[in-house]
């Protein structure tokens, strides 16, 4: 195979701009925001998602500081009745640990798994047991739940870019 027809490696297509980029309009450049499409400006915006989860963290830190009141609410759903402990500690603890640990991109693959199965079992077992729609807002139950449950996910399958502790201690992003 000569060199004219060898495949581009995925990282040379992200260090220089190919043919069709050069042939593609100013306009659709411009539409398309392409200026962005770069490696650095990935890592940055995975930082920004991984700082938001800092917001879980705070989450997780009110219901720890109140845990009384968040234990009688956990004891009070349906399946909550179950283990109130159990779940009440296992919600604070995940909330607390993976937030930080997302945040500071580490170990971050298995924190957004952990932090989604989390959210999987939020949403199953608390959020869905009183109804799809949420009557007081029309939407549905579940709703602040896959504010946490779709950037886990997306942090999984991504990984934390290279501003991060796991690049940091590995040189993978």
């Amino acid at each position: 195979m000569s060199a004219a027809t060898a495949p581009k490696s995925p990282s040379s297509s992200l260090s220089a701009p190919s043919a069709d980029r050069r042939r593609t309009s100013p306009l659709l450049r411009l539409l398309t925001l392409e200026a962005l499409d770069r490696p650095g400006i990935r890592d940055l915006g995975l930082l920004v998602l991984r700082l938001g989860m800092l917001g879980i963290f705070l989450h997780g830190l009110h219901k720890a500081t109140g845990y009384a009141g968040f234990h009688d609410v956990v004891a009070q759903a349906p399946v909550g009745s179950l283990a109130p402990g159990l779940f009440s500690f296992m919600v604070v603890a995940g909330q607390l640990v993976l937030g930080i640990t997302l945040a500071l991109g580490l170990f971050t693959r298995w924190s957004g798994f952990f932090m989604a199965l989390m959210f999987v079992f939020i949403i199953v077992l608390f959020n869905l047991p009183r109804g799809l729609i949420d009557a007081k807002t029309g939407g549905i139950s579940f709703e602040s739940s896959l504010y946490y449950f779709v950037p886990a996910v997306t942090l999984l399958l991504t990984g934390p870019g290279r501003i991060s502790l796991d690049h940091l201690l590995t040189r993978r992003g």
